[in-house]
């Protein structure tokens, strides 16, 4: 496989796995809204989930493009270490691991670097948010995965 080709298949999972990610996260955070009372037309709806991926999105995707970078070459290694039968649960374990590391080393930095008290992603301040937001990672990883065929020792 060229190399150009392998570099669009992961710029791809990073746009997928930036998408996926912004979107659980307008989600979480307007279902919060909800779950106190407010209520939120779809028109509202849209507007917010444009609204980040505008502005959360950009930051995202250098994010996840720097997680990904470590990730899944750490995957593609394990995975032949392992076996070809592990090659997409690896990759979509990467994919996760790598928001969830991402997401909480935004909030590590904020408390040590800033003094702050506040999760500047809000969707993770609970464990299910913080899930719900690695699923777009996982998506991703997977989507790498099955695009990309294995790389094959000599």
């Amino acid at each position: 496989m060229s190399v150009l080709k392998t570099i669009a298949i992961y710029l791809l999972a990073v746009l997928v796995g930036t998408v996926l990610v912004s979107l659980a996260n307008t989600h979480i955070d307007l279902q919060a809204l909800a779950g106190i009372g407010a209520r939120i037309p779809l028109a509202v709806r849209i507007d917010a989930v444009g609204r980040d991926l505008m502005g959360f999105g950009p930051t995202l995707m250098v994010l996840i493009t720097i997680g990904f970078a470590i990730a899944f070459p750490v995957a593609g290694w394990i995975s032949r270490w392992l076996g070809a039968g592990w090659r997409h649960f690896g990759f979509a374990l990467a994919g996760a691991v790598a928001v969830i590391v991402m997401v909480s080393s935004i909030t590590l930095f904020y408390q040590v670097a800033l003094e702050a008290t506040i999760t500047p992603v809000a969707s993770s301040r609970e464990l299910a948010g913080l899930l719900t937001l690695s699923l777009g990672g996982l998506i991703a990883g997977l989507l790498f995965a099955t695009l990309k065929p294995a790389a094959h020792a000599t």
